[in-house]
């Protein structure tokens, strides 16, 4: 995972995502009005799903949780590991839900500091 921190941190704020507006449809990908991620984000959340780090656990009811830590990046550097792992579970559900929160949470850099936070239990 803390593979993507460098490669996240060298992504400009708005180069996360881009709308796909009719002019840019294409036969390949004719869909109007989507949001369309870098590619290292779509390895992002393969990786994520693909390494068990989203959990089956209730997320909908946790998201009180999750935003004090979206608005505080010194929470999220003492955050202890389940945190951090239900922080990207939350992030990647809501995904699902609402196109463009992880846009938003990746923008912001809350993403990268939980990255960081993680890089700090591999030491």
């Amino acid at each position: 995972m803390i593979k993507f921190l460098p490669i996240f941190e060298a992504i400009g704020p708005n180069d996360f995502a881009r709308i796909i507006h009719s002019s840019d449809a294409t036969e390949e990908e004719p869909t109007i009005g989507h949001l369309k991620y870098h590619p290292a984000v779509y390895e992002f959340m393969q990786v994520c799903f693909e390494n068990g780090l989203v959990l089956s656990f209730d997320w909908g009811a946790w998201s009180h949780e999750a935003r004090r830590y979206m608005n505080d990046h010194l929470l999220v550097a003492s955050a202890d590991l389940e945190t951090c792992v239900k922080l990207l579970t939350a992030h990647l559900r809501a995904e699902r839900f609402c196109d463009g929160h992880l846009e938003g949470v990746l923008r912001s850099g809350h993403i990268t500091a939980v990255l960081r936070r993680l890089k700090d239990f591999s030491k």
